[in-house]
């Protein structure tokens, strides 16, 4: 902890690895400890700070990962690299899952409304894109701390510009989605059958991950901008809608995670998913379904459910 935050003396891979490692531990070790304390957010905070040196910014870093000919003499240090990744995928979850504040510094100014479905963009490229793009969306959704928020940035029209470019790599996402990113096959849920999710096969876990955080971020996006409108004609309609929004983008990251089960990451990112939107839920089979999949991610992956799970039923008036 000491070597991480020591400005004279930045912490190095392994220890940027170990903080990653630790800050896993402290979220899945809930149940022994009763709370999730967050004491590593500090150190969390130092890789980040390590990551974007001279303030280049965090898309900069992922559009540009650390490769070369020369396995041997990467452009940037690996590990470190990957280590910035994990650390963000788990603020994304943190902020998600207590609706607290982007806590993480993002360095830069970024023009999330850059997409372009034709470059050279792998699956992992356009992965860290999207977990980038999520992250600037709970930063704008959720705030952050005030010395990671430059004062300029809470200009309204600063506020708005960011707001559009948001809004707009969502819509270039639905509209141009990279042709290796469709489903290898897709079976669309079937309640009468008691099938509550859909199925979709994807090449590579890298891939689902990606997809999940997709909806994750259209999930903040919608109740985000569902605080602007109006009472009225049309409001209740409206309310209506983005439930079917929330239920259905729910229903594709859990669709998402049961077809690619054996990866932690990926069902970890529905049962967030599922923390979120499992109130909106009324079908009791569905709710169901909802429970047994929270069972089976802290069976088979470790991961503490049983407090969301009790604050589902509360919402749901007890039961299932």
């Amino acid at each position: 902890m000491n070597t991480s935050t020591d400005p004279e003396s930045p912490c190095n891979d392994d220890a940027l690895a170990a903080i990653t490692i630790l800050r896993y531990h402290e979220q899945v070790d809930t149940n022994l400890t009763g709370s999730d304390a967050e004491t590593y957010i500090r150190a969390v905070q130092a890789v980040f700070h390590a990551q974007q040196e001279d303030r280049i910014g965090l898309f900069s870093i992922v559009n540009h990962p650390p490769r070369s000919q020369d396995i041997y003499a990467p452009n940037m240090p690996s590990l470190r690299h990957s280590a910035t990744l994990i650390a963000l995928r788990q603020e994304i979850w943190s902020v998600l899952l207590y609706r607290r504040s982007f806590r993480l510094p993002l360095y830069g100014t970024e023009d999330c409304s850059q997409f372009d479905p034709d470059d050279n963009a792998d699956d992992y490229d356009w992965a860290n894109r999207i977990l980038v793009w999520c992250a600037y969306a709970l930063k704008f959704c959720f705030g952050t701390s005030s010395e990671n928020c430059p004062e300029a940035e809470n200009h309204p029209k600063a506020r708005a510009e960011r707001w559009n470019a948001l809004k707009t790599f969502e819509h270039n996402w639905d509209a141009h989605l990279p042709p290796h990113y469709k489903p290898l096959a897709y079976r669309a849920r079937d309640p009468a059958r008691g099938q509550y999710f859909p199925k979709m096969w994807h090449a590579n876990d890298c891939q689902v991950l990606a997809l999940q955080h997709v909806e994750l971020t259209r999930i903040v996006l919608a109740v985000h901008g569902a605080k602007k409108r109006r009472l009225g004609i049309g409001a209740h309609a409206a309310g209506l809608a983005l439930e079917e929004l929330l239920r259905g983008a729910t229903r594709k990251i859990c669709g998402l995670a049961l077809s690619n089960h054996q990866d932690q990451p990926t069902m970890v990112t529905a049962g967030v998913g599922i923390s979120l939107c499992g109130e909106y839920f009324d079908d009791p089979g569905e709710r169901q379904a909802i429970v047994d999949f929270m069972a089976d991610l802290e069976r088979l992956h470790a991961w503490p459910t049983s407090s969301v799970v009790d604050a589902l039923r509360s919402a749901w008036g007890g039961g299932p």
